[in-house]
C-alpha cells in the first residue's frame, strides 16, 4: 500500500477548507440577496403606503387617521433603515468571505505546485536511476564482450 505524502495531506486539507469556505459563500451570498429582496420589497411597500397616504389627503381625512398614515410611515423608514443596514452587513460578510476563500485558494495552489514538483522531482531521479542501470548493463555488456574477444 502506498503511503500518502505529507504534502497531498496539505493538498487534501487545503481543498476541503476552501470547498467548505465556498459553500459559507454561497449561504451568506443567498442571504444578502433575500435581505436585498426584502429591503425593496419594503421600498416597494412605502411608496404604496405614502401614495395612499396622497389619495387619502386629497379625498380629505381626519387628523387621527393621518396621525396613523405617517405614524405607519415612519415604523416603515425605521424598518427600511434597519434592513439597509443589514444588507450593509451581510455584504461585508460576503465581502470577507470572499477574502477567506481567494486566500484558501491561494494556500491550495501553493500546496499543489509543491506538490507537483516533488512528483517531477520524482520521476527525475527515478529515470536517472533508470539510466544509471542500463548504462551499468550496458558497461557489463561490453566488458563481457571484450573479455571473449
Amino acid at each position: 500500500m502506498a503511503q500518502t505524502s505529507p504534502l497531498k495531506i496539505l493538498v487534501d486539507l487545503a481543498e476541503h477548507k476552501s470547498q467548505e469556505t465556498a459553500r459559507n459563500l454561497n449561504l451568506l451570498i443567498n442571504r444578502g440577496e433575500q435581505g436585498e429582496v426584502k429591503l425593496q420589497l419594503l421600498r416597494n411597500y412605502l411608496q404604496e403606503y405614502r401614495t395612499r397616504l396622497d389619495e387619502a389627503v386629497r379625498e380629505g381625512l381626519d387628523g387621527e387617521r393621518l396621525r396613523n398614515y405617517l405614524s405607519f410611515i415612519a415604523r416603515l423608514e425605521r424598518a427600511i433603515a434597519d434592513q439597509a443596514e443589514e444588507v450593509a452587513r451581510a455584504q461585508a460578510r460576503v465581502d470577507q468571505e470572499k477574502q477567506l476563500w481567494r486566500e484558501q485558494e491561494r494556500e491550495k495552489r501553493t500546496f499543489e505546485t509543491l506538490l507537483e514538483r516533488r512528483r517531477v522531482e520524482g520521476q527525475r531521479l527515478e529515470a536517472r536511476q533508470q539510466q544509471k542501470q542500463l548504462d551499468e548493463l550496458a558497461t557489463r555488456a561490453a566488458t563481457r564482450q571484450l573479455t571473449r574477444s
